[in-house]
Protein backbone atom coordinates (compact mmCIF):
# COMPACT_ATOMS: atom_id res chain seq x y z
CA UNK A 1 0.00 0.00 0.00
CA UNK A 2 1.55 3.83 -1.07
CA UNK A 3 2.49 5.92 1.90
CA UNK A 4 0.66 8.94 2.04
CA UNK A 5 1.03 12.16 3.71
CA UNK A 6 -1.98 14.92 3.44
CA UNK A 7 -1.72 19.02 4.14
CA UNK A 8 -4.98 20.21 5.16
CA UNK A 9 -4.82 23.82 4.03
CA UNK A 10 -6.99 26.33 6.25
CA UNK A 11 -7.16 29.22 3.61
CA UNK A 12 -5.34 32.59 3.71
CA UNK A 13 -3.71 33.91 6.96
CA UNK A 14 -5.34 36.87 7.63
CA UNK A 15 -3.19 40.19 9.17
CA UNK A 16 -6.45 40.41 11.38
CA UNK A 17 -6.82 38.72 14.67
CA UNK A 18 -10.28 36.95 15.32
CA UNK A 19 -11.59 39.12 18.41
CA UNK A 20 -11.81 36.55 21.52
CA UNK A 21 -15.55 35.63 20.93
CA UNK A 22 -14.97 34.55 16.86
CA UNK A 23 -13.85 31.88 15.92
CA UNK A 24 -12.12 30.73 12.39
CA UNK A 25 -14.45 28.91 9.60
CA UNK A 26 -12.64 25.52 10.31
CA UNK A 27 -14.00 25.59 13.79
CA UNK A 28 -17.93 26.25 12.94
CA UNK A 29 -19.48 23.06 13.73
CA UNK A 30 -21.30 20.43 11.56
CA UNK A 31 -23.63 17.80 13.45
CA UNK A 32 -21.99 19.35 16.58
CA UNK A 33 -18.24 18.74 15.10
CA UNK A 34 -15.73 21.44 14.35
CA UNK A 35 -15.32 21.38 10.30
CA UNK A 36 -11.41 20.27 10.93
CA UNK A 37 -12.77 17.53 13.17
CA UNK A 38 -14.82 16.72 10.47
CA UNK A 39 -12.18 16.91 7.89
CA UNK A 40 -9.74 15.20 9.39
CA UNK A 41 -12.28 12.14 9.72
CA UNK A 42 -13.04 11.49 6.37
CA UNK A 43 -9.37 11.62 5.63
CA UNK A 44 -8.89 9.30 8.24
CA UNK A 45 -9.58 6.46 5.79
CA UNK A 46 -6.60 6.36 3.87
CA UNK A 47 -4.78 5.79 6.61
CA UNK A 48 -2.14 8.31 5.92
CA UNK A 49 1.89 8.74 7.38
CA UNK A 50 0.88 12.42 8.48
CA UNK A 51 -1.82 14.47 8.25
CA UNK A 52 -0.54 18.67 8.15
CA UNK A 53 -2.73 21.10 9.10
CA UNK A 54 -1.66 24.70 8.66
CA UNK A 55 -2.67 27.46 11.50
CA UNK A 56 -1.98 30.59 11.77
CA UNK A 57 0.42 31.62 15.05
CA UNK A 58 -1.78 33.46 16.46
CA UNK A 59 -4.56 30.83 16.21
CA UNK A 60 -2.66 28.57 17.62
CA UNK A 61 -1.52 30.19 20.89
CA UNK A 62 -5.52 31.72 21.38
CA UNK A 63 -7.34 28.12 20.72
CA UNK A 64 -4.97 25.68 22.07
CA UNK A 65 -4.72 23.94 18.49
CA UNK A 66 -1.65 22.12 19.47
CA UNK A 67 -3.65 20.19 22.21
CA UNK A 68 -7.07 20.28 20.04
CA UNK A 69 -5.52 18.80 16.54
CA UNK A 70 -4.10 15.48 17.55
CA UNK A 71 -6.46 14.12 19.70
CA UNK A 72 -8.71 13.88 16.70
CA UNK A 73 -6.34 11.37 15.22
CA UNK A 74 -2.99 9.91 15.82
CA UNK A 75 -1.27 11.46 12.37
CA UNK A 76 -2.41 14.98 12.88
CA UNK A 77 -0.20 17.48 13.44
CA UNK A 78 -0.25 21.79 13.81
CA UNK A 79 2.08 23.59 11.24
CA UNK A 80 2.26 26.70 12.13
CA UNK A 81 2.43 29.61 9.68
CA UNK A 82 3.71 32.80 11.09
CA UNK A 83 3.70 35.11 8.32
CA UNK A 84 1.05 35.73 5.81
CA UNK A 85 1.99 33.81 3.11
CA UNK A 86 1.84 34.63 -1.12
CA UNK A 87 -0.65 32.00 -1.47
CA UNK A 88 -1.76 28.15 -0.84
CA UNK A 89 1.15 27.06 -3.14
CA UNK A 90 3.41 29.35 -0.86
CA UNK A 91 1.87 27.90 2.29
CA UNK A 92 1.78 23.99 1.16
CA UNK A 93 5.82 24.23 0.81
CA UNK A 94 5.87 25.04 4.76
CA UNK A 95 5.58 21.30 4.90
CA UNK A 96 8.76 20.68 2.51
CA UNK A 97 10.81 19.26 5.30
CA UNK A 98 8.00 16.56 5.56
CA UNK A 99 6.82 15.92 1.81
CA UNK A 100 10.11 16.50 -0.28
CA UNK A 101 9.75 12.98 -0.95
CA UNK A 102 8.17 9.74 -2.90
CA UNK A 103 5.25 9.29 -0.54
CA UNK A 104 1.53 10.44 -2.03
CA UNK A 105 0.86 13.70 -1.43
CA UNK A 106 -3.29 15.16 -1.26
CA UNK A 107 -3.64 18.61 -0.48
CA UNK A 108 -7.08 19.68 1.15
CA UNK A 109 -8.55 23.17 1.05
CA UNK A 110 -10.56 23.43 4.54
CA UNK A 111 -12.87 26.24 2.52
CA UNK A 112 -13.98 22.90 0.01
CA UNK A 113 -16.76 20.36 1.56
CA UNK A 114 -16.94 17.19 -0.76
CA UNK A 115 -19.72 14.97 -0.09
CA UNK A 116 -17.83 11.87 -1.73
CA UNK A 117 -14.91 9.34 -0.57
CA UNK A 118 -11.49 10.24 -0.85
CA UNK A 119 -10.86 6.39 -1.23
CA UNK A 120 -12.33 6.60 -4.07
CA UNK A 121 -10.35 9.36 -5.54
CA UNK A 122 -7.41 8.00 -4.51
CA UNK A 123 -7.67 4.91 -5.96
CA UNK A 124 -8.84 6.16 -9.28
CA UNK A 125 -5.73 8.31 -9.74
CA UNK A 126 -3.69 4.92 -8.69
CA UNK A 127 -5.68 2.85 -10.78
CA UNK A 128 -4.93 4.54 -14.27
CA UNK A 129 -1.19 5.31 -12.89
CA UNK A 130 -1.60 9.15 -13.10
CA UNK A 131 1.27 11.27 -11.63
CA UNK A 132 -1.18 14.00 -10.41
CA UNK A 133 -5.15 14.43 -10.09
CA UNK A 134 -7.76 17.06 -9.19
CA UNK A 135 -10.98 16.28 -8.37
CA UNK A 136 -13.21 18.69 -10.82
CA UNK A 137 -17.36 19.80 -11.17
CA UNK A 138 -18.89 21.65 -13.73
CA UNK A 139 -19.04 25.72 -13.28
CA UNK A 140 -17.87 28.71 -14.94
CA UNK A 141 -17.58 31.01 -11.87
CA UNK A 142 -14.41 32.71 -12.26
CA UNK A 143 -14.12 32.13 -7.87
CA UNK A 144 -12.48 28.57 -8.81
CA UNK A 145 -9.13 27.35 -10.58
CA UNK A 146 -9.76 25.60 -13.95
CA UNK A 147 -8.06 22.60 -16.01
CA UNK A 148 -8.60 22.40 -19.91
CA UNK A 149 -8.61 18.63 -20.81
CA UNK A 150 -7.60 16.69 -23.98
CA UNK A 151 -9.38 13.97 -25.41
CA UNK A 152 -8.06 11.39 -22.92
CA UNK A 153 -9.71 13.74 -20.09
CA UNK A 154 -6.27 14.52 -19.16
CA UNK A 155 -5.37 18.05 -17.63
CA UNK A 156 -2.96 19.60 -20.53
CA UNK A 157 -3.41 23.48 -18.95
CA UNK A 158 -4.65 24.87 -15.44
CA UNK A 159 -6.16 27.83 -14.54
CA UNK A 160 -6.38 30.46 -11.49
CA UNK A 161 -9.95 32.49 -11.14
CA UNK A 162 -9.87 32.25 -15.33
CA UNK A 163 -12.42 29.70 -16.68
CA UNK A 164 -10.63 28.20 -19.34
CA UNK A 165 -12.68 25.42 -19.42
CA UNK A 166 -16.09 24.41 -17.51
CA UNK A 167 -14.23 22.08 -15.47
CA UNK A 168 -13.54 23.67 -12.10
CA UNK A 169 -11.46 22.07 -9.70
CA UNK A 170 -13.09 21.42 -6.36
CA UNK A 171 -10.08 22.22 -4.08
CA UNK A 172 -8.64 18.92 -4.12
CA UNK A 173 -5.16 17.95 -5.66
CA UNK A 174 -3.33 14.49 -5.64
CA UNK A 175 0.12 14.14 -6.42
CA UNK A 176 2.21 10.61 -6.84
CA UNK A 177 4.93 12.27 -5.08
CA UNK A 178 5.39 14.77 -2.53
CA UNK A 179 8.36 15.62 -4.66
CA UNK A 180 6.99 15.99 -7.98
CA UNK A 181 4.37 18.74 -6.49
CA UNK A 182 7.29 20.91 -4.62
CA UNK A 183 9.42 21.10 -7.55
CA UNK A 184 6.35 21.91 -9.63
CA UNK A 185 5.62 24.95 -7.13
CA UNK A 186 9.37 25.72 -7.01
CA UNK A 187 9.50 26.79 -10.85
CA UNK A 188 6.24 27.99 -10.92
CA UNK A 189 7.16 30.57 -8.34
CA UNK A 190 10.68 31.07 -10.04
CA UNK A 191 8.90 31.86 -12.99
CA UNK A 192 6.93 34.22 -10.95
CA UNK A 193 3.16 33.00 -11.70
CA UNK A 194 1.09 35.19 -9.86
CA UNK A 195 -2.51 35.50 -10.19
CA UNK A 196 -3.59 38.84 -7.51
CA UNK A 197 -0.52 38.82 -6.40
CA UNK A 198 -0.66 34.98 -4.85
CA UNK A 199 1.02 31.55 -5.98
CA UNK A 200 -1.86 29.21 -6.02
CA UNK A 201 -1.79 25.29 -6.81
CA UNK A 202 -3.69 24.77 -9.70
CA UNK A 203 -1.12 26.88 -11.86
CA UNK A 204 1.83 24.50 -10.56
CA UNK A 205 -0.03 21.81 -12.52
CA UNK A 206 1.47 23.78 -15.40
CA UNK A 207 5.09 22.90 -14.78
CA UNK A 208 3.94 19.19 -14.45
CA UNK A 209 2.04 19.39 -17.74
CA UNK A 210 5.32 20.64 -19.60
CA UNK A 211 7.36 17.98 -17.91
CA UNK A 212 4.48 15.76 -20.18
CA UNK A 213 3.22 14.20 -16.49
CA UNK A 214 -0.05 12.18 -16.39
CA UNK A 215 -2.60 14.62 -14.46
CA UNK A 216 -6.25 12.79 -14.15
CA UNK A 217 -9.20 13.90 -13.22
CA UNK A 218 -12.05 12.10 -11.09
CA UNK A 219 -15.27 14.16 -11.40
CA UNK A 220 -18.05 14.88 -9.35
CA UNK A 221 -22.07 16.42 -9.60
CA UNK A 222 -22.02 20.25 -8.46
CA UNK A 223 -24.54 19.61 -5.39
CA UNK A 224 -21.56 17.28 -4.46
CA UNK A 225 -19.33 19.91 -3.96
CA UNK A 226 -19.70 23.12 -1.22
CA UNK A 227 -17.89 26.01 -0.90
CA UNK A 228 -17.01 27.52 2.64
CA UNK A 229 -15.80 30.90 1.38
CA UNK A 230 -18.37 33.07 2.63
CA UNK A 231 -20.60 34.02 5.71
CA UNK A 232 -23.96 32.57 4.30
CA UNK A 233 -22.08 29.34 3.33
CA UNK A 234 -20.59 28.76 6.35
CA UNK A 235 -24.16 29.54 8.24
CA UNK A 236 -26.25 27.06 5.86
CA UNK A 237 -23.45 24.21 6.57
CA UNK A 238 -23.86 24.70 10.53
CA UNK A 239 -27.47 24.36 9.55
CA UNK A 240 -27.15 21.26 7.69
CA UNK A 241 -29.04 22.87 4.82
CA UNK A 242 -27.74 21.35 1.32
CA UNK A 243 -28.10 23.63 -1.37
Amino acid sequence: MSTLNIILLTGRQSEAAHDEGEYPQYLCEYKGKPLIHTLIDNCAVLQPRRMICTFSNHDIARLHLRNMVPQMHPSASVLPVHNITRGAACTALLASEEIDNDDELLILSVSDFLDIELQDVVRAFRERHEDAGVVIFNSLHPRYSFARLDSDCRVIEAAEKNPISSHAIAGVYWFKSGSLFVSAAKQMIRKDARVNDNFYIAPALNELVLLQKRIGVYRIEPNQYRPLKTDSQLHAFEAGEMR
